[in-house]
């Protein structure tokens, strides 16, 4: 926390390197990054850091995150995932880190990333026909509008299985049409992962 608060990227990118080696990147995310990601966000409520100093932090991480998704192979098999963030949503780490995971079971990812036009999914999503698409509801839409945000995706993608996750979505009573799923955490993606790894491939 305090090469953050000094904005020490030499430092923090020492820690966050050697815990890699030591414990694996996946590992690293799950229970050094993400708690810390959290203690971040309590942080930024309360005041007690600025909005610069978080920013800082979650583009170093989203760096590493890049490098590391950027070093996977994919063997051209199995599912393919659409993802992206609504309009107006820019916290990309969790998607990212989603991207990760699937990527690293060999699924193919198309990653349209933050504040994705509808139109432009839509026309993504008839060009490449994914199975899944999962989207990370941060801060926008805004916890009123989440439901009809998903209602429409349901609606518009009736033949794809649609993830959804995020500080808006968990928590909330929402009423999730049959082709969507909400993802509480990050771990519920490896389970999901799982889960297609055990079901025959029909493809």
């Amino acid at each position: 926390t305090l090469c953050m608060i000094e904005m020490d990227e030499e430092r923090f990118d020492k820690i966050l390197s050697s815990n890699i080696l030591k414990l694996g990147f996946e590992q690293t995310m799950l229970n050094i990054i993400y708690p810390f990601m959290s203690k971040i966000g309590v942080l930024w409520q309360t005041g007690a850091i600025n909005p610069a100093q978080e920013h800082f932090i979650s583009n170093l991480v989203r760096q590493k995150l890049i490098v590391a998704i950027d070093g996977q192979l994919t063997n051209g098999g199995g599912k393919k995932f659409l993802l992206f963030l609504p309009e107006g949503e820019l916290h990309e780490i969790s998607i990212l880190f989603a991207c990760y995971l699937i990527k690293s079971k060999g699924h193919k990812v198309i990653y349209l990333g933050q504040s994705t036009p509808n139109d432009d999914l839509l026309a993504v999503y008839k060009l490449h026909q994914p199975e899944y698409l999962m989207t990370v509801v941060t801060t926008s839409p805004s916890a009123e509008y989440v439901q009809e945000y998903i209602n429409a995706l349901a609606e518009r993608f009736k033949e794809a299985k649609i993830l959804v996750s995020g500080y808006q979505v968990i928590g909330q009573d929402l009423k999730l049409p049959s082709n969507v799923e909400q993802l509480n955490y990050i771990r519920d993606v490896k389970e999901l992962l799982e889960e297609i790894e055990r079901v025959p491939q029909e493809k």
